[in-house]
Parts: structure tokens; C-alpha cells; sequence
């Protein structure tokens, strides 16, 4: 009977094991820790920056559970979203005050095309505990336009454009231009229909990267230095934030004494491995199981090219 017991108690460990979809490695220590032990040590941080991959359902699961488990601990506490961008800040304050309903909200803050699946209930754990969610990107216009024309297209802002826009400039050449160059390069050799004028213009898209990230991180300290000074988790792509490149190096520019930690994605194919340069993307690695690539079926041809339409919108809009 014992034997039997056992065996069976062996059997559920093992199918337990292999529906395991994420793994958490704190990269101080290189081991493994659980979802409450990274919030514990996450309160040692002022900002906290969580890099995502934005159409990874474990991911944006795993950002409302930190979001529920830190606020349950830390309630002097604010969010900021790359997802949403500064012009529409009053509309999102509007909805979160339960002034305008979801269908105003909805139509007047340009949520992304995942925002009912992914980012709704980030907003609605905000609004049930009236928490301020910052809108800190640049609108996607202005951007735009610098990724087509360079930085002095600001020159033809209003005035009042030019609130929505970071004050200060940086476009440096460092390690996240060679990574921002790579991967632009790496995608266009795999996208058949991207556009020739995209191809030769990867400065002034560069460019228009950067000021995303200035944007990003002058909006998130705008509302992180408001008395009390709340602790901040900011979600974005995680090309925003990994190795603490980007808006995470942005905000140490401007405030040199924050403490930032940055909580970096990678995707593994079967077993959780993982390599010392790993290690260096953030304070917190999140493992989780990637989808096999299959070979297609002839049905399936239609949806794929649709996927590449998709992802080519997602470039020239220089969302990462």
C-alpha cells in the first residue's frame, strides 16, 4: 500500500513539474525564487521596471499577480504603462474616478489591440484601489514623425505638443543602440514586406526609440517625486528596460540616486536554462516555456501572413 501511495504521490510531483510555465531566478544569488520572495525584495526598490514581451499570456499573468502581492504589502504604491500615451492622461484619470464609463475610456485613450485580454484587468485592479496609472509614452504621431524626419520634426510642434514630449533629449551610443541596431536588422531580414524607407533610416528611428524612453522615464519621476514619494512598477516591452538600457537608464540619468530594479523575460524552448550573461539583463530573471515552432498546414498559411502583417505594423511604429 505504501508502494502504491508513493507511486502515485511520485507521478502528480512529475505531471506537477511539467505544467510548470515560469520559473523565477533571483540574478544576485542565481537561484530560484517564488513570486512572494521577489516582491519581498522588490520593496528595497523605488522603481521597479517589469519587462514584458507583449503578446506572452504568462507574462501578463504573472503581472497582475506581482501587482496584487505588492500592492497587498506595499499600498503607497503607483503603475506606469508604456501601453498608454501622455495626451490621453486625462481620460485615463477621468475613467479611473469612475467619471466616464469603459466605452468613453475605451474610445478615446487608443488602447492596444490587447488591451481587453492583457492590460484591462492591470486598469481595473488600479480603479477598484484607486491607484494613479501614469500614461508615460510619447504619442505615437510624434514618434512617427521623428522615425521618419529625425529629432528637429519637433521644431513644428505647438507648444502645448511639445507637453507630451520629454524635455531632454538623449540618443546615446552605447550598448542599446549596437542591441536597438541588431534587432531592427535582424527583423528586417525576416520580414519580406518591410519598406525600403524603413531599411535606411534606422538612426532617425533610433532616435525616435530614444525619445520614447526620455518620455517614459521624465513621465514616471514626474509622478514618483509628487509628495509621498510612492514606489512605481512601470511594465513595458522588455527591450525598454533589460540589462537597465533604455527608459531604465533614462531614469537614472535624471535621478542618479533611485533605486531601480528591472525584471527581465526569457523564453525557453524545453528545460528552464539558462547562461551567465543572463544574468545581467536584470535583478530578476522570468524563465517560461516558449510554443514549439510546428510545421504549417496549408490553412494555416493565410494566418501566418497575417501575423507578419502584424508584426511589420509593430515596426514601423518602433514598438518593442
Amino acid at each position: 500500500m505504501k508502494t502504491i501511495l508513493l507511486t502515485i504521490l511520485l507521478a502528480s510531483s512529475l505531471l506537477f513539474s511539467e505544467n510548470i510555465d515560469y520559473k523565477i531566478i533571483d540574478t544576485t544569488t542565481n537561484q530560484e525564487i517564488g513570486l512572494k520572495g521577489m516582491v519581498e525584495k522588490l520593496s528595497d526598490f523605488s522603481i521597479i521596471f517589469f519587462g514584458e514581451f507583449h503578446d506572452n499570456k504568462i507574462l501578463h499573468d504573472l503581472e497582475l499577480e506581482l501587482l496584487k502581492i505588492y500592492y497587498s504589502k506595499n499600498k503607497n504604491l503607483l503603475i506606469s504603462m508604456e501601453m498608454f500615451e501622455r495626451d490621453v492622461q486625462p481620460v485615463l484619470d477621468k475613467y479611473l474616478s469612475n467619471e466616464i464609463t469603459e466605452e468613453e475610456f475605451l474610445a478615446n485613450s487608443r488602447p492596444w489591440p490587447n488591451y481587453e485580454t492583457d492590460y484591462k484587468p492591470l486598469i481595473e485592479f488600479a480603479k477598484e484601489n484607486e491607484l494613479v496609472v501614469v500614461a508615460a509614452n510619447i504619442p505615437r504621431r510624434y514618434a512617427n514623425m521623428i522615425s521618419k524626419q529625425g529629432l528637429n520634426a519637433l521644431d513644428s510642434l505647438s507648444m502645448e505638443e511639445k507637453e507630451f514630449v520629454a524635455k531632454k533629449h538623449n540618443v546615446i551610443d552605447d550598448e542599446y543602440k549596437k542591441r536597438f541596431m541588431q534587432t531592427m536588422k535582424s527583423n528586417m531580414a525576416h520580414s519580406e514586406k518591410m519598406p525600403m524607407g524603413m531599411k535606411m533610416n534606422l538612426e532617425t528611428i533610433y532616435a525616435a526609440q530614444c525619445i520614447k524612453d526620455d518620455t517614459m522615464a521624465e513621465s514616471i519621476l514626474k509622478y514618483h517625486r509628487l509628495p509621498p514619494r510612492r514606489k512605481v512598477i512601470h511594465f513595458n516591452g522588455e527591450f525598454h528596460s533589460s540589462k537597465h538600457l533604455g527608459t531604465a537608464q533614462k531614469i537614472q540619468y535624471l535621478e542618479p540616486m533611485s533605486k531601480v530594479a528591472v525584471i527581465s523575460p526569457l523564453g525557453c524552448e524545453r528545460e528552464f536554462v539558462w547562461e551567465d550573461e543572463d544574468l545581467l539583463e536584470g535583478e530578476f530573471l522570468i524563465l517560461f516555456k516558449e510554443e514549439p515552432e510546428e510545421e504549417l498546414v496549408e490553412e494555416e498559411v493565410e494566418e501566418v501572413q497575417e501575423e507578419k502583417s502584424i508584426e511589420k505594423e509593430i515596426l514601423e511604429e518602433n514598438n518593442f
